[in-house]
């Protein structure tokens, strides 16, 4: 029997079946259904393309195949994009993967797949190629290795892809519904900015950061955060479990684009004894994984440096966080990266329990005096020390 696309590109409404739209459009359908979120239009691809892609580009084995190679056939490509134009009308888009195995309950695999915000809608090249590095992505280096370090079979995942109209957003940015530094469930963490929320969840910016007391929103100014927080406190009933929510406000409406478990809340903090000198203190910053550590300093400025880092050592990432940082996490003492606390490599550390610090400030000099030496990472007192 000749495939059929058509029944396999369908708006998220029309989706029953939850194992055909994957963990994180599942959530999304949860959002907007049970939560009462809006949420943008969203259009999925199902499962089943990326399943019939895979005898299409002749996969037999997933995990040794050069996916730099997978295409998506001729046929296939003028019926996705006549659908997408036909939804959403040449308006920008966001396209991001969902996969059978991120957004768990015990693992988010943040930041490991393909998303991209702001794709110009009707221009058929730009929208094909971002669905294909979306599929390209279930079978990257790093989603192997994490999924190796947590007994994920990844050969066994499937991919769907979200497609979803971009909102005009004049704040945007992340809300843990539980502080997932020192595990406190009575206080919320936000990190936003201006515009999109992409720069706060990648680590590329600075974001503005408010510690929420559930006991004390009623006392919240801004409109935004009140309407926010209303929301974010429905999703946690629904969901029952903390969440890391991404949302936007347009300057009328709240809209929640993804909620998933926060899964770093059960680690205990590695520690190794040392003698505090404060005459040794080189920085200070804010503690996004609590631990103390030691380990050789290791300054990364470009991809390239990468290839320097041997386990055990401590990164210091100058520069935007790269995806190549997410498969040295596990194998390395400390991580000090720039960014807020509820970033996607953020979570990443604490998920694999690296102390982890953000937006360093150094206190004698300038960092590359350091590099190579030894250092103390304490993310307990949020200290780096010499050793």
């Amino acid at each position: 029997m000749m495939y059929d696309i058509y029944s396999d590109i369908a708006l998220l409404e029309d989706c029953h079946n939850n194992l055909e739209i994957g963990t994180k459009a599942k959530n999304i359908k949860i959002i907007k259904e049970q939560g009462g979120c809006l949420i943008p239009k969203t259009l999925i691809l199902k499962t089943r393309i990326f399943n019939q892609l895979l005898i299409e580009n002749q996969v037999t084995d997933p995990l040794a195949y050069n996916w730099s190679k997978f295409k998506i056939s001729h046929k296939y490509r003028e019926i996705i994009f006549e659908r997408i134009n036909r939804e959403f009308n040449n308006k920008p888009l966001v396209i991001r993967s969902s996969t059978t195995c991120e957004d768990s309950p015990l693992l988010s695999f943040a930041g490991q797949y393909s998303s991209f915000v702001n794709i110009s809608g009707g221009k058929k090249i730009n929208i094909l190629e971002a669905i294909t590095l979306c599929y390209q992505s279930l079978f990257s280096d790093n989603a192997k290795v994490y999924a190796k370090m947590n007994g994920i079979g990844l050969e066994h995942e499937s991919m769907a892809i979200i497609i979803q109209e971009l909102i005009p957003v004049s704040i945007g940015g992340i809300l843990f519904t539980v502080d997932p530094i020192n595990h406190d469930d009575e206080v919320m963490i936000a990190e936003y900015t201006r515009g999109f929320g992409d720069s706060v969840v990648s680590g590329r910016k600075k974001p503005i950061r408010k510690e929420i007391k559930k006991s004390k929103i009623d006392n919240l100014k801004a409109v935004f955060l009140k309407k926010l927080v209303k929301n974010v406190l429905n999703l946690e009933r629904v969901f029952g479990n903390p969440q890391d929510i991404e949302w936007g406000w347009d300057g009328k409406k709240i809209y929640i684009f993804q909620s998933r478990n926060i899964t770093t809340l059960n680690k205990h903090p590695k520690i190794i004894n040392y003698h505090f000198n404060k005459n040794k203190i080189i920085s200070e910053g804010t503690i996004a994984c609590e631990g103390i550590t030691d380990g050789f300093l290791k300054i990364i400025n470009d991809n390239s440096d990468y290839a320097k880092l041997k386990k055990g050592d401590i990164a210091f990432v100058k520069s935007n966080p790269s995806i190549v940082l997410f498969r040295k996490i596990p194998f390395i003492n400390g991580l000090i990266i720039n960014g807020g606390i509820l970033s996607h490599t953020a979570v990443i550390a604490r998920e694999f329990n690296v102390p982890c610090l953000v937006e360093p400030e150094i206190t004698n000099g300038k960092i590359e005096n350091y590099k190579n030496k030894k250092i103390i990472l304490d993310t307990i007192k949020g200290k780096i020390l010499l050793t």
